[in-house]
């Protein structure tokens, strides 16, 4: 008795919940399903099917997610980098008020502290290695 269409079934239906999750967990069942088929196909009896489907998912699960992880969310960061961004003050830089704002290139305004304590009210401003940081200087003609 062939189980192809279990296999196929077994790695559609994994296919279909990594498709919504996007854990990539059951990606790994979806290739143990297709060795396990071709297994099938080659006339390996139902157990040895079953363990080639166990032993090829875990062993993808264990040695390729965590490498397809890292690659997935590598340069992701929490914060764009903005290090040495150049942008326009906008509002004025006064660090004891915990006020003032800096617009970037992309029209995007970001609140920002003086790295040397005072800012001004009008000018240029980079950004600082601190997150929220910028080093204001006036504009000069």
């Amino acid at each position: 008795m062939s189980h192809m269409v279990l296999w196929l079934v077994v790695a559609a239906v994994m296919a279909l919940i990594e498709a919504f999750s996007f854990g990539l967990i059951t990606m790994w069942f979806v290739v143990g399903a297709l060795v396990a088929f071709v297994a099938d196909l080659l006339g390996a009896n139902f157990v040895v099917q079953v363990a080639l489907f166990l032993v090829v998912s875990v062993l993808c699960l264990v040695l390729l997610r965590p490498v397809v992880v890292k690659h997935r969310n590598r340069g992701h960061s929490a914060e764009p980098t903005l290090v040495g961004e150049r942008g326009v003050v906008c509002e004025t830089i006064d660090n004891d008020g915990l006020t003032g704002r800096v617009e970037l290139s992309d029209h995007m305004t970001w609140s920002a502290r003086s790295a040397t304590g005072g800012g001004p009210s009008c000018g240029h401003a980079r950004r600082g290695r601190c997150p929220g940081v910028y080093q204001a200087h006036r504009q000069t003609v």
